[in-house]
């Protein structure tokens, strides 16, 4: 599965790496909107598998941000 971006905005903290297992509601990144701070959850449980956004990169909306399979 693939984490789209909401909004368009920067991402200015990412808290997983490639391999991490998380959990359904647990935080993946920081992204910044309008000066507002959102936290981008995992929908699901799964493992890491890539990370396509880098910190302080902006991305569009419907841009792919983290993918997890699980």
């Amino acid at each position: 599965m693939v984490i789209r971006s909401p909004m368009p905005g920067t991402v200015i903290s990412i808290k997983v790496a490639v391999g991490d297992s998380v959990k359904a509601g647990d935080v993946l990144l920081i992204l910044e909107s309008m000066k507002i701070k959102n936290e981008i959850a995992a929908p699901q449980d799964g493992e890491v598998k890539e990370i396509f956004a880098g910190e302080g990169k902006y991305v569009k909306r419907r841009e792919p941000l983290v993918a997890i399979e699980g």
